[in-house]
């Protein structure tokens, strides 16, 4: 046995067929009774539904790679024939014709000039100059700083919450320059990136097939990790059950936010540990609504101040619509529960008046112990004091996950790319 893995998501499952294909042994604990962390393809109601992790892009290469590597079918969504696009402004829904969208991509190509200098080479580890302090700076100084048009403000202030995925006095101003360097400094782009192409048997089928290829590695689920020993011969991985995994490395491929639930002896760096306490800004809350009627094709994205920040139609027709909903801020919904459908029902009304709620299906991230948080957004300052180091190699250990991608961090995208690097460093490691 060459390695063990401490996390079945995207970064793990990658880096033990990787390591596989290098004729390294491994064996993956996962402690979820499935591998995709936080992308959950869940079929409910004849659809297949993505509680997690859902969107792509070509724009991202790793995963698309991947998508390529093993012919899995994509398709465009929302669908844009017939597509009816929104903004909550001033407490109205404003359509949007494409004129007015084409007015919403330049005012947001205007917001994200200050972070051109700051990304200049965003596939680069390193940071352009930042004279303006940038990097220590919440999406919501920049937005109350920035001057347009209000529906254009609010369209703008939108995609801030659909991106940062939290409150925005907490998320990093920097995590929206990132994304929007990344996909070649356009709006449109940017867009697309976001919320533009799904896997249309769901991210199930995707990790699936990687793990197809770890032909060395041994995948055990339902495997929790209790504590991690590094010694000067190896690294004993003990399970919740009883059990013990030994080998000469271990790769952690956990998010940030639960690094501290796992007892590392010696203990991780102050700046892991700290990290995971103070946890990124993702703390949202996706879900899938059941509502009445035939609610048509749309797309509407309101700003913060409103309780649901995005609303898609994922089906729609006579006996009723699915709609995938957003909210940056579950505080603002004041549901008492996460299927509380008379809560549902009021949030939606400001995008929505007269929706009628009849059910409600998803997964609540936030709380879920072994996620404690949504994708990756890190706070002001995170980014240039916590990123180095969370994929700092500490004696055997090495570390990945999306939450430390060196490009679209928070994304897929990002899992992979960090499995690839963290198998690479392995397999050096091993043959020194």
């Amino acid at each position: 046995m060459d390695v063990v893995i401490v996390g079945g998501g995207f970064a793990g499952v990658t880096a033990a067929r990787e390591l596989s294909a290098r004729g390294r042994r491994a064996v993956l604990v996962e402690a979820r009774d499935r591998l995709g962390g936080r992308t959950y393809t869940k079929d409910h109601d004849g659809h297949p539904m993505e509680f997690g992790g859902t969107w792509v892009h070509p724009l991202q290469p790793h995963v698309w790679s991947e998508i390529d590597r093993y012919d899995v079918e994509t398709e465009t969504f929302p669908v844009l024939e017939g597509l009816r696009q929104a903004v909550v402004s001033d407490g109205r829904v404003v359509d949007l014709s494409d004129d007015d969208v084409e007015r919403a991509l330049a005012a947001f190509d205007e917001f994200c000039v200050p972070g051109i200098t700051l990304f200049p080479e965003p596939f680069a580890e390193t940071l352009g100059p930042d004279p303006d302090g940038l990097a220590d700076r919440s999406l919501r100084e920049q937005l109350d700083a920035f001057k347009a048009e209000p529906e254009l403000h609010d369209w703008v202030e939108a995609m801030c919450c659909l991106t940062a995925f939290g409150p925005l006095d907490r998320s990093g101003a920097t995590e929206i320059y990132r994304a929007y360097a990344l996909a070649g400094h356009s709006a449109e782009q940017f867009a697309a990136s976001l919320s533009a192409t799904k896997l249309v048997k769901g991210t199930k089928e995707l990790i699936n097939s990687i793990a197809g290829q770890a032909t060395l590695a041994d995948i055990r689920l339902s495997s929790p990790v209790q504590r991690v020993i590094q010694s000067g011969d190896g690294v004993r991985v003990e399970l919740e059950n009883g059990e013990a995994v030994s080998a000469p490395t271990a790769l952690i491929a956990l998010p940030m936010n639960v690094l501290n639930s796992v007892k590392f002896e010696p203990e991780l760096s102050e700046i892991k540990r700290t990290a995971s306490a103070d946890r990124h800004a993702g703390a949202g809350r996706k879900t899938f609504v059941k509502v009445r009627g035939d609610i048509g094709n749309l797309s509407i994205v309101a700003p913060e101040a409103q309780a649901v920040n995005f609303v898609v139609a994922y089906t729609h027709g006579p006996d009723g619509s699915w709609l995938i909903v957003f909210s940056a801020n579950p505080d603002k919904m004041q549901m008492t529960a996460f299927d509380d459908v008379p809560g549902m029902q009021t949030a939606l009304q400001p995008l929505l008046p007269g929706v009628e709620v009849e059910s409600i299906v998803g997964w609540d991230w936030s709380n879920d112990p072994l996620a404690l948080g949504t994708w990756c957004i890190y706070r002001p300052g995170q980014l240039t004091k916590v990123l180095p180091d969370l994929r700092t190699t500490e004696g055997r250990l090495f570390f990945a996950g999306s939450d430390s991608a060196s490009t679209w961090r928070g994304f897929i995208d990002g899992a992979i790319e960090s499995g690839y690097r963290s198998a690479r460093d392995i397999d050096s490691y091993l043959a020194d």
